[in-house]
């Protein structure tokens, strides 16, 4: 497996003001753009249409994201935790030093996003889209994101450790360095010039070389 880079943890304060109940944060949402040093948790946000929010040094813990839209949100030093962020549009957002764990995000959009020093962590994430962003240092560990798209994404230190890739796109994403050998690629959707130093084993390569036209015999 190709070196693990070592991303920046996200700061959160272990005094944070906590807020439980939907309509206080939902308030605070319309009142302020910028959300400071706030515990959020056990509760759940309806189908809500923000865009150009801010969190910073907060956390999210069992918060249920009803279809969601946070367009160019800005992220920092922000975890979810055991959060369902299903369906959520993070699109065009700014997502620093923010980690992700023990979460569903399944069919999540975060296209033309910027994501730097972020770990998704256990993670069922199916069906979502990282198109067009830029990812530096982002690892995914444990996780599934079967049919997933990381179509034309600019990747610098991209990190996928025992994670299910069935069917998942990586057309015009080059993935020079990244280590796919303990991950599922099944169906994999790859074109040959991102295959340039990618690293896989010897029954992921028998594979690459069936979608690439070949024939062993």
């Amino acid at each position: 497996m190709s070196k693990l880079k070592k991303i920046q943890k996200a700061k959160v304060s272990t005094n944070l003001e906590v807020i439980d109940n939907v309509e206080e944060l939902l308030a605070l949402i319309e009142d302020d753009e910028k959300i400071y040093y706030k515990l959020i948790e056990n509760i759940d946000i309806p189908s809500i249409d923000e865009s150009r929010i801010s969190f910073d040094g907060c956390i999210f813990r069992n918060v249920s994201f009803d279809n969601c839209t946070f367009r160019y949100i800005d992220l920092q030093d922000v975890v979810f935790e055991k959060c369902d962020l299903s369906n959520i549009d993070f699109s065009e957002g700014s997502i620093f030093r923010s980690e992700f764990l023990n979460c569903k995000i399944i069919g999540s959009k975060l296209e033309d996003a910027h994501l730097k020093d972020c770990l998704f962590k256990n993670i069922l994430g199916d069906y979502s889209s990282f198109s067009f962003s830029k990812l530096n240092k982002v690892n995914f560990e444990s996780s599934s994101f079967e049919s997933s798209v990381f179509m034309e994404v600019k990747n610098k230190y991209m990190y996928f450790d025992d994670c299910d890739l069935k069917k998942t796109v990586f057309t015009k994403t080059y993935l020079e360095g990244v280590d796919l050998s303990n991950c599922e690629i099944d169906g994999i959707e790859i074109g040959i010039p991102e295959l340039y130093k990618l690293k896989v084993n010897a029954s992921q390569g028998l594979e690459l070389t069936r979608l690439m036209g070949l024939i062993i015999e």
